[in-house]
């Protein structure tokens, strides 16, 4: 044999291995890619029958919400009338003479005022703020601030 036959043979011999490596790695990633194939069918048979579950909990959380949304509006309007009646007793007590003879030439007086009572306010047409439940939570705490100056006061414990 002569160096150029040798030569052809030792190529052919390399490319032969070469292609035999290349068959190797291209059977693995045919392997591989019908592995992920298999997995991907069976996640998405899993994610079908999940779907419906999914779905009936979908509708169940919002039925869930809409209810707190009731439960939360029917506290506030709950809240609200009383709220709203112990600003109108206040208020009252202050027009009644013996309250503006107590009050006289007490500094009270403009305390009780400034936590923004006001004795003529129709709470009912009052616009409800975004957090309902914060806007009748300050309102409560305006008249408990009310009702204890006008305890101190009619009590003669003046503050």
């Amino acid at each position: 044999m002569d160096r150029t036959t040798l030569s052809a043979t030792s190529k052919d011999a390399n490319n032969q291995k070469v292609k035999k490596r290349k068959n190797r790695e291209c059977t693995k990633c045919a392997k591989k890619t019908k592995t992920i194939q298999h997995s991907l069918r069976a996640i998405g048979e899993e994610i079908k029958e999940i779907e419906p579950e999914n779905d009936s909990m979908l509708q169940m959380l919002q039925r869930k919400q809409l209810g707190i949304k009731q439960q939360e509006a029917d506290f506030c309007d709950s809240q609200n009338k009383i709220i709203t009646a112990h600003e109108n007793c206040v208020g009252a007590l202050l027009q009644e003479p013996l309250g503006q003879y107590l009050m006289a030439g007490s500094n009270q007086l403009a305390i009780a005022q400034c936590v923004g009572f006001s004795p003529n306010a129709n709470s009912d047409d009052r616009i409800p703020s975004e957090d309902g439940i914060a806007e009748l939570k300050h309102r409560s705490k305006m008249v408990d601030k009310q009702i204890e100056v006008l305890c101190k006061i009619f009590t003669g414990g003046q503050a």
